[in-house]
């Protein structure tokens, strides 16, 4: 019996520590999941342009007709453009998640991980607007 109790004991610290170290992510945690949808978002387009190919959806597009460059951009040139836009978008997406996981796991100083988070919000306001 002495032995489940301790085996308790033990899971319930490692759970305590876990979320111990979860709670250093609350600031930024918004920010990793707005890139984590953008991700998504990027990812599954380039999935299904590059990747699955489907004569529908690709027709769908209008790959390369003036209205869809004018109002879209240069990535609405062909279909090899636009998935390599959003596999590039979801490339970047995908490092700066690691990047602030990364930051956020070294950083003990409240003032580093302070100027990171500023860089980044500015870095997202820059890309957004």
């Amino acid at each position: 019996m002495p032995i489940l109790t301790l085996k308790f004991y033990i899971s319930t610290v490692r759970k305590i520590k876990f979320v111990n170290n979860l709670s250093r992510y609350y600031p930024v945690l918004p920010l990793i999941m707005l890139l984590s949808i953008i991700f998504v978002i990027s990812f599954s387009e380039y999935w299904i342009i590059a990747i699955t190919q489907s004569p529908e959806v690709l027709k769908s597009y209008n790959f390369g007709s003036e209205a869809m460059v004018y109002y879209g951009g240069e990535k609405y040139r062909s279909a090899a453009t636009y998935s390599e836009h959003n596999l590039t978008l979801a490339l970047i997406t995908l490092s700066c998640i690691a990047a602030i996981v990364g930051v956020m796991e070294k950083c003990n100083s409240r003032k580093v991980f302070k100027s990171y988070l500023l860089v980044t919000v500015v870095s997202a306001i820059w890309f957004f607007v």
